[in-house]
């Protein structure tokens, strides 16, 4: 009996496949990327069915939450299913190297397979966007910082993605009005559910959303200026006249933001796939020497640091 296809699936496919005709230098990321979006589409939809990752949050406290400039789901206390989760930060380590990480990837997954980390802990903290509690006890087991965030990121991101529909976009009604009036007004350029910056802005119908690099919310820009800083010493850069697509470059503070014109918003499980097929310009960025900022500081939250198990 063959397997039912997958709509999203089968639309990443067909996106890689055009991708891989046009640029055969992708074919190991494409191939990494096969495997980490396969099992992103898995976990939302096992997660989704489950709702083991709902969250609950009285929309007046999430309107004055929003207000306040502070993502909905900061220090919001969610029972993370460890038990799933768990494996995905092993299975994306294992991605990580064979997609070019190497022996730098399977030392982080020998760290959490020794239980030198624990996996609560680090899932809770990647919740949290505490990089600082991340980057500190990577360093302190001599494991490389940016995979063991980008691993925990990556198990994550699905269960972030479920919490933050469940305040903006509730399954069997409307989202309360305090809350989509608050989310309308938000003028900043982290992300009004998580408070991670956006991988991308989408211009669609004349309209500009930014889109969660962590979470997958969408909202709309409502201020000129750079999104990281606000200055307004932007500059547009195309890797072709004519293609739609732009960088936008801040001479403020210099970092850039991809702004893609796609017929329809991008699904959350497809974020990777867009933002790999429109690398031309994160290069072209990269070489007029700009960058990609660090999370915005929100403060400390209020959690405890990502520890393990043993001293």
């Amino acid at each position: 009996m063959s397997t039912p296809s997958d709509p999203l699936l089968d639309r990443a496919q067909a996106r890689w496949t055009d991708l891989a005709a046009s640029r055969p230098d992708l074919g190991p990321a494409i191939a990494m990327q096969r495997s980490m979006v396969t099992r992103t589409i898995d976990a939302v939809r096992r997660l989704g069915v489950a709702e083991i990752a709902d969250i609950t949050l009285e929309p007046a406290l999430a309107a004055t939450k929003l207000r306040a400039a502070t993502p909905v789901l900061r220090g919001e206390v969610l029972a993370l299913p460890v038990e799933f989760l768990g494996p995905l930060v092993l299975q994306a380590c294992d991605d990580l190297a064979t997609g070019g990480a190497g022996e730098v990837a399977r030392h982080v997954r020998a760290c959490l397979d020794a239980g030198r980390i624990e996996l609560s802990s680090l899932l809770v903290a990647s919740f949290d966007r505490d990089q600082n509690a991340i980057r500190m006890k990577a360093m302190h087991e001599s494991i490389a910082p940016d995979v063991l965030w980008l691993a925990a990121e990556l198990a994550v991101g699905p269960a972030a993605h479920i919490a933050q529909r469940a305040v903006f976009a509730p399954k069997g009604g409307e989202p309360h009005p305090a809350v989509t009036g608050a989310l309308a007004a938000w003028p900043h350029g982290y992300c009004p559910a998580c408070g991670s910056w956006p991988a991308f802005g989408e211009a669609l119908e004349g309209a500009e959303r930014l889109r969660c690099s962590f979470c997958g919310l969408g909202w709309h820009r409502n201020r000129p200026g750079c999104t990281y800083c606000g200055a307004d010493e932007l500059t547009a850069a195309k890797t072709d006249p004519g293609e739609p697509h732009r960088a936008e470059l801040c001479g403020g503070c210099g970092a850039y933001l991809k702004w893609l014109v796609p017929a329809a918003p991008t699904p959350f499980e497809l974020l990777p796939v867009e933002d790999l097929a429109s690398m031309g310009l994160d290069v072209l960025a990269a070489e007029q020497g700009f960058g990609r900022p660090s999370l915005p500081d929100l403060g400390d939250p209020v959690r405890l640091p990502c520890e393990g198990t043993t001293p």
